[in-house]
This record gives structure tokens, sequence and C-alpha cells, in this order.
């Protein structure tokens, strides 16, 4: 049994979303306020926490504005085992009513809350399983928990408490039942009755009753006595005190410890304590920036221990009949790139912020059907400044929306090419909206002292400033290579409408003289067997305009295959609006590119720089009859076998002697145009 999906309406940012989860551990990631700890926050209120001690209720301000009155938030279950079929017979529905999930039962809990009226209170929330009105037995629905861990917490305050309450239950569940408990209890509490006949605690007790004798002498004498109080599992766990330490050395006090470790260490403790409380049938362990104080080593290495936590769980069988079945299953909310990296790429799943127009209120002349269309951005701007001139932000909202990447349309390969690609670097590109994909080092090292040339030009100085800060939010991946596809699938692929990525540069090489085989993927697209069509052999032909500043005027060299066109073609038949993608390609390749009469000079002083004794190499350049010649003889200098000189030593001192004195350098046009397109200039909205 695991929670397969969750739907919210109406519930704060999560206006309309349907998300599903892995059966093992799920990773969500998004930017800022892109809404992933309200998203924590639906299933707080979905499930009872282990301890029984909520600290998540509903509030007022939980019901969006736009909701028509009231918030609902929904739990698919799958998977259920015959014995969790009959513990959740109420709210069982059929494969048909909650499709995609696995085979075996399903059951569902939905849950609404009202927004009270004004200066009213508010009312219970309202329970319903399956296709019932109403939720007939909430005792099998509280089989469903979750420990929850907040982001940032204090781990060492934590740890440090004397609640000893996830102590108690550890310990209870290693004594076993009440009997080993009392056991426990009756052999603790011998301890201190020994402890009581010390002879110190004798003289105490005597210092006191001396006096009282002679004050009690007169009336009713009296004589007191000292005894500890008699132990339970909750006061034993109480004066318990965790202490840590390196391996081999005393352990000490857990505020001496730093704060990675001690988070780890009440992990551990939350980890043990899910173990050993087996008293639900699905415990969902949900964290949110697990990363807090943890450097990449441990980030990953707590990862891989949940995910095996989680899959133990899944396939351990009860002790005994009738007990719960205790899974385990994570939902893991980050910032950290590592985290991503280091899972899976079907495990993750994206939440943006969209900026959705306010629904258009209904008028007297207007029908049902157009009452209830949502009003663009414009439209209702213009009539909220009729009604509220000093308002008009009310005309959107920003609301959150989730790619799940396991619904991605890859091919066969694909997600195993990206777990394989997508680094701690790579990985960054799944957090923000703007994303330049480049070949390799060079270009990555380059376009970022390009982009300051490019906007420096803006005249308007806050235009400037606001361009280079979008350019500056924007994320470059080198993908090491031309296989493109793979990451334009996950960035620009939509699902439901919504993609990861709302901008995305394409910076290639023309490589005419390349002539790229399909691979198996890419046959079986061709075949028609897998998303796309038979795009293959239209790569094949030249390209024409693209709109992307290439024109059919252009001079095009005799190509094989020509990647710029092959992946427009590809993002036009996934039907990514041309309105979110530009390509932008080198001709040959970059080098060449960057060669021209106002750049001359400082490229031949780069070039000097790593080559101080090989004017003979660089003869050639100079003494080009024509300006194609000398680019044709700069790009060479890359290729030669006699010369070969290293694409990324240039790069990084090319930008460096940009940064200090550009010398008047010229961009090429084709970046110029891609810088400028993904800062939002010319009125372009990034």
């Amino acid at each position: 049994m695991y929670l397969g999906r969750v739907r919210a309406k109406g519930f704060k940012s999560l206006l309309d979303m349907d998300v599903p989860l892995r059966q093992g551990v799920t990773v969500v990631v998004g930017e800022n306020n892109a809404g992933k700890s309200n998203f924590i926050d639906a299933l707080r209120l979905l499930t009872d926490p282990l301890d029984g001690r909520r600290s998540r209720w509903w509030e007022t301000d939980d019901v969006h504005p736009w909701a028509e009155g009231s918030a609902e938030l929904t739990a698919v279950y799958g998977g259920l085992e015959p014995a969790e079929a009959g513990t959740h017979l109420q709210a069982l529905v059929g494969a048909a009513e909650e499709p995609g999930l696995p085979d075996g039962h399903r059951a569902r809990y939905t849950v609404q809350f009202a927004r009270p009226a004004a200066d009213a209170r508010p009312q219970r929330p309202v329970w319903s399983a399956g296709r019932l009105l109403d939720d007939p037995e909430p005792e099998a629905r509280r089989t469903i928990r979750h420990v929850y861990l907040p982001p940032m917490r204090n781990a060492q305050q934590e740890l440090a408490s004397s609640s000893g309450n996830r102590l108690r239950l550890i310990l209870a569940a290693e004594l076993g039942g009440e009997e080993a408990i009392k056991a426990f209890e009756t052999e603790q509490a011998q301890h201190f009755r020994g402890l009581e006949r010390h002879d110190k605690i004798k003289a105490a007790r005597k210092r006191i009753n001396d006096p009282l004798a002679l004050l009690t002498a007169g009336a009713h004498p009296q004589q007191m006595g000292l005894s500890f109080a008699d132990p339970t599992l909750v006061s034993i766990a109480r004066a318990l005190r965790t202490r840590m330490s390196d391996e081999g050395l005393d352990v000490e006090d857990i505020a001496r410890s730093g704060l990675g470790y001690a988070n780890l260490l009440y992990i551990a403790t939350v980890l043990a304590e899910l173990e050993a409380a087996r008293g639900a049938d699905l415990t969902l362990f949900l964290v949110e920036e697990p990363e807090a104080h943890l450097h990449p080593q441990l980030q990953n290495l707590l990862l891989d221990h949940l995910k095996t936590q989680a899959l133990h769980s899944q396939q351990s069988r009860p002790e005994a009949d009738g007990t719960p079945l205790g899974r385990i299953q994570v939902v893991i909310t980050t910032h950290s790139p590592v985290l991503a990296a280091a899972t899976t790429v079907e495990d993750l799943v994206v939440l943006k912020r969209r900026r959705t127009p306010a629904p258009q209120p209904a008028t007297p002349a207007a029908g049902p059907a157009e009452a209830s269309t949502p009003a663009s951005a414009d439209t209702a701007a213009g009539a909220d400044a009729q009604e509220k001139p000093e308002t008009p932000a009310a005309a959107f909202a920003f609301t959150t929306a989730a790619v799940p990447v396991a619904a991605l349309p890859f091919t066969k390969h694909e997600p195993a090419k990206l777990d394989r690609y997508l680094d701690i670097t790579k990985s960054a590109m799944l957090f923000g909206t703007r994303v330049i994909l480049v070949e390799g080092l060079a270009e990555a090292l380059l376009i970022p002292a390009f982009a300051e040339l490019v906007l420096d030009t803006l005249p308007d100085e806050t235009a400037r400033k606001r361009a280079k800060a979008v350019f500056r939010g924007s994320c470059i991946v080198a993908v090491d290579g031309v296989d493109f596809k793979p990451y334009m699938r996950a960035l620009l692929a939509d699902v439901g409408g919504v993609r990861i990525a709302d901008r995305v540069v394409l910076i290639t090489d023309q490589d005419p003289r390349k002539k790229t085989e399909p691979d198996n993927d890419e046959q079986t697209e061709a075949a028609g067997e897998g998303p796309t069509g038979d795009l293959v052999a239209a790569a094949a032909a030249p390209a024409t305009d693209d709109g992307n500043g290439d024109s059919e005027d252009d001079p095009q060299p005799e190509v094989g295959f020509n990647r710029a066109s092959y992946l427009r073609r590809h993002l036009l038949q996934w039907q990514v609006p041309e309105s979110a993608f530009h390509i932008a390609e080198s001709k040959p390749t970059l080098e060449p590119e960057l060669m021209r009469a106002e750049n001359r000079s400082l490229l031949g002083e780069v070039f000097f720089d790593l080559r101080p004794r090989s004017d003979h190499h660089w003869e050639p350049v100079e003494k080009a009859a024509t300006d194609e010649a000398r680019a044709v003889a700069f790009g060479s200098l890359f290729t030669s076998t006699t010369v070969k000189l290293p694409k990324g030593d240039y790069a990084y001192r090319l930008a460096e002697r940009l940064t200090l004195n550009p010398d008047g350098f010229v961009v090429p046009e084709h970046l110029a145009t891609a810088i400028r397109w993904i800062a939002g200039v010319d009125g372009q909205s990034a």
C-alpha cells in the first residue's frame, strides 16, 4: 500500500493540482514560492501524525480566495493487499475511477474545509471515503500516519528536549508487549529502591526528620521519607539524554556536535521510530529541506538510506496475522541539486509557479459557459482597473503547477540517459524557469562574458540592470556533447499543459561534415513506435528559416545532418510553442564565428598567451586573403593535430580578457540574439 496520487482544489496556492507519487521516495523540487511547503501541508492534513500530536490544523487562509467557498484534498492509495483492502473496505474504488496505479485494490479519502463566514467559527472538516458522502470508519483512515520533519529544524534542541516521546516508542518496540514493559518498569523500580537505602539519602532523611519531630511532638508526631517516583516507561525515556561523538571517543552532550551530524542523528531517531512503531499500515515520512547543514556526500548517503528503508518496509511482512504492515513512504522537498542528481529522474516531481488569470466574474447578460471562462490577464486587468483602479494585481495570482518527470513522454532509453547525464551542475536546470543548453565547457565559459557585453549596450539603466539580473537567474547547462534531445524533452515536453521550463535557449554547432546516425530510440520513433513521428529523414535536409535568425538567403554549406533543424522539428512535433525555445546555430562551429576584423587582435593575444612560440601556427590566420578564409584558419587551430589548441583553456582565457578589457570585442549576432531573448530584452517577458 502506498499513496499514489494527491489532488488539491482551492487549497492555498494548489488551486487545481493532481500529483502522482512514487512508491518508495518522491523528491519534490522547484524554485522558491513554488508551493512545496503547501504540498507538504496538504499531506499533513490528509493524514494523522504518528505520535497523535497534530501541529497542523485547518485555517481560514487555507481556502484560496478564488475557491468556491471551500478547499478539497484527496488522497488515492494504490497497491492495497487483501488484508489492507479489508481494513479500508468503505474507501475502495475501482480501477476505472482511479487509473494510473499498479495492479491491486485502490482506496480514496477526501476532506473538505469550508471557509467560515465573517465572524463565524470555523466548522470541522468533512471527510468522505471512496464513493460515499461521509467516512463511516474513521479509525481505518487513521491507520495511515505521517511523521513530519520541518525545514531548518533545531536538531540539537529537539534531541536535548526532555519529552522523550520518540525514545519511549523505540523502547516500547524493543521491549515488546505490555507484560515486558511492566517487567522492565518493575526492574528499574528495584534499582531505585536500592538507591533509597544509600547512606547519604538516609542522612538527608534524618536531617529533615529531626526538626520535623520537634515541631510536631506537641500534637501528632510526624515523620517523612525520601523515595523515587515509581518509574514508568515515559519517565525513564524522559530521563535519557541523547549524546554523540566521533567513533572511538567518549560520547558528549549533543550541543558539542555540529549541526549537520545532529540533524543526521535526529533523522536516525525518526527512522528508528518508524521501524519500531508498526502501529500503522502506512507512514508517510515528510521531510522538508533535508540538506540543511549537510555537505554533499552526507546528502547522498541520507537519500540512499531513505530509499533503502522505504524499500525494506515495502518488502517486509508482519510478524503476526492481522497486525499493521508498517509500510514507509518518503516525500522530500528540496532546493538541493545534489539530492535531485542523486535520485532517478522518474522519482522527481517539479513544482512551478504559474501566473494564473483571475476567473471572469459572472454578469447578468453572460451565459453559464461564458461566465465560467477564465479571462486573459490583460482583459481581467482592464476590468479590474475600471472597478478598483488601486488594485490591478487582483487580475491574476501565482498558483502551483506540477510536472511529474515520470509522466513526460520519454522514449525507452531517455530516463536512463538523464540519470547518467544529470550531475549536480546539470540538475540545477530543474529549479528555475530559464535554461541555456550548450554543447560544452567553452560555450558555458564564454556565454556569461558575452552577456555582459551584449546587455551593457542597453541604453536604459533600469532595463540594463533588470536584463542582467534575468540572465544571471538563468541556468547554463553544458550537455558535454550534442545529445540535446533528452534535455529538451525533459524541459519543454508538457504534462497537462505544464512544462518545467518557460524558456530554453539551445546553442549548437552546424558541424556540416558530421553525419549523425539516429540511435535506437530515434529509429523506434521513426518507425512510429515512440512519442514522435518520422523526423530523422527530415532532419537531413538543410536548415531553412526557423524564426531564430537563420534565413534561406544565407549561404548554406552542404550538410548530411542539420542538428538545429532536427531539434526544431522535434520540438514542434511535441507541440512546444515557438515562444518557449530559441535555437542559435554556429556556422560551422563556435570558434570560426568569433573571428572577425574587430576581434582579430584580441583573439591573437589570447592565442599567444597559450602558445607563445607558435607564430608559424598563427601565420595562416594573418595571411588569409578573405574574412571567410581567416575564420576557417582560426577554427583549424582547434582541430589540427599539429596545434590542437584546447577549447576550454582558450575560452577561459578569452572570458577573463573580456571581463577585464573587452577592447571593442563584437559578440556574434546569433549569440547576441539568443542572450537578448533569454534576458527578455525588446519587450519580451522573461
